[in-house]
């Protein structure tokens, strides 16, 4: 019987094609023997979008422990580098003017409201009323209109949300009387009508007793 020669040049093309269908396979991602798979590429999720700045507030609820029909809200909005005050308020028994301020601690606890103490001034400054020197916490005056409300806003550049000019965790009381915006160092106010607590995006009503 006689052997078949293989013919070489047909077998080393055939040699070569595996080979480069081998390499095409690892190139491609395959899993050939001896080759990890590529690490799959991972894309961070993008970052939340800030909250507005202008959208940040801070507000309180006002309670009387004298005047059973009052009832109040005052919010502390940010604008700009300052706060825009936001008071609206109703049952006062008694029309007129009164002084409005926020005070140094955050108690309402006391039945005169005493607890509250001073008002806040963190710059040591004199009493006085807007637009001229005074305390961070000095409003001057709201009007009470002969129904028993009161809406007031006022824009200051000496409060703020934090820091410390900061009004949150301060107490805003309503006087009974008219600040005279200069006796030293409340302006004859007279009694604190109502309080309450300021507190960053809700209110704080006080406590009675």
């Amino acid at each position: 019987m006689r052997l078949r020669t293989l013919n070489l040049p047909v077998a080393a093309l055939a040699v070569f094609t595996l080979l480069a269908c081998g390499k095409h396979d690892q190139e491609a991602g395959g899993t050939a023997a001896g080759t990890e798979p590529a690490e799959p590429t991972v894309t961070a999720a993008p970052a939340p979008e800030p909250m507005a700045m202008g959208a940040m507030e801070a507000q309180t609820t006002l309670a009387s422990t004298t005047d059973t029909d009052f009832s109040g809200t005052v919010r502390f909005v940010k604008e700009g580098a300052g706060l825009r005050v936001i008071a609206d308020l109703r049952g006062i028994d008694q029309p007129g003017s009164h002084g409005l301020h926020v005070h140094e601690t955050g108690d309402c606890s006391a039945h005169d409201f005493h607890t509250a103490g001073g008002h806040f001034n963190p710059a040591n400054t004199p009493h006085g009323c807007p637009p001229g020197e005074r305390h961070a916490g000095d409003f001057g005056n709201v009007e009470v209109a002969a129904d028993g409300t009161v809406h007031f806003e006022q824009t200051t550049d000496q409060l703020s949300l934090d820091g410390p000019n900061s009004v949150v965790g301060k107490a805003l009381i309503l006087h009974t009387g008219t600040d005279d915006c200069q006796t030293q160092p409340t302006g004859n106010s007279g009694d604190r009508l109502a309080c309450g607590v300021v507190q960053m995006g809700g209110a704080g009503a006080a406590p009675l007793q």
